[in-house]
């Protein structure tokens, strides 16, 4: 897993992100990825592009794992995300947290995991289900 620098461990109230928000308090219906063997994929990317149009990015929430894969890892990264232009903003790239599912070593069936994000007093529960197959292209 990576470490987060403290600039951003102290950013912590908001998130607004690429994931569902309407599911409050409970599990939504599992969204379903597939991947190959030892591949990872990309389960969630947290973004909060800040409205003065700057590329630094705005507080966000870490998120907490509710349910750890059985066959595999979780890891997450900062990358940098493409955010379309909106209102007087012109279309930037702004770092955001990035949550990667890898299979272990192996491994082909079906993993799954829950991830619990909370922001303004509100807590989303997101849901996979991870598909491993020789066979499956990534998502």
């Amino acid at each position: 897993m990576v470490l987060l620098p403290n600039s951003w461990r102290r950013l912590l109230p908001a998130l607004v992100g690429l994931l569902p928000l309407s599911a409050v308090a409970h599990a939504q219906t599992p969204k379903e990825l597939r991947t190959k063997p030892g591949v990872s994929v990309v389960v969630v990317n947290l973004i909060n592009p800040r409205p003065d149009c700057s590329s630094n990015p705005g507080p966000v929430m870490l998120p907490s794992l509710r349910q750890r894969p059985a066959s595999g890892i979780i890891q997450m990264q900062i990358v940098v995300s493409d955010v379309a232009a909106a209102g007087n903003c012109p279309a930037r790239k702004v770092p955001t947290i990035a949550l990667f599912y890898t299979p272990r070593k192996g491994f082909s069936g079906v993993d799954q995991v829950q991830i619990e994000v909370d922001t303004e007093n509100r807590t989303t529960l997101l849901s996979y289900r991870i598909m491993v197959g020789a066979t499956e292209e990534p998502l």
